[in-house]
């Protein structure tokens, strides 16, 4: 794949990417917030159906960061990577997550169980934000389009 068509997949990856995690993030605290059953339960079936999206675009995203950094020794490649299985690790127990609040939601009970899941659904979702923008400041100033702060005296 040519270098061009690979960084606009990257790209559109992490958008989608950054776009969903922010959407379930954002439902999920909105649904705890009003704490109304049957929305928490509809915001946890959307999630278990729109997860396929994620499973597609994180990979996407990791697999064409690495091909873009190559054998990059570049101090911010390195960085960037390092978060990226960072990201991987969350992604993986956000899934567990997902699955184990939608079983609870629907099956079982909205209860402590579930509160406690609830949040640390959150904090990781709000981890893999964190580490995705991090990575995105980090890639435009690879790309020149950010400028590093010039620190003074």
């Amino acid at each position: 794949m040519k270098r061009k068509n690979l960084l606009a997949l990257h790209i559109a990856a992490t958008i989608i990417g950054t776009i969903t995690i922010s959407t379930f993030f954002i439902l999920s605290l909105r649904a705890e917030l009003v704490a109304d059953k049957m929305q928490i339960k509809a915001v946890k079936t959307g999630i278990l159906y729109a997860l396929p999206i994620l499973v597609i675009a994180m990979p996407s995203l990791a697999i064409s960061g690495k091909k873009l950094a190559g054998k990059s020794k570049h101090p911010i490649i390195l960085k960037k990577l390092k978060r990226m299985k960072l990201v991987m690790i969350n992604g993986i127990i956000l899934i567990s997550l997902v699955i184990f609040l939608y079983y609870r939601a629907i099956y079982k009970s909205i209860d402590n169980i579930f509160l406690y899941a609830q949040i640390a659904e959150l904090i990781f979702g709000l981890s893999n934000l964190t580490l995705i923008g991090i990575n995105i400041k980090s890639g435009l100033q690879l790309s020149g389009k950010l400028k590093n702060k010039v620190k003074g005296p």
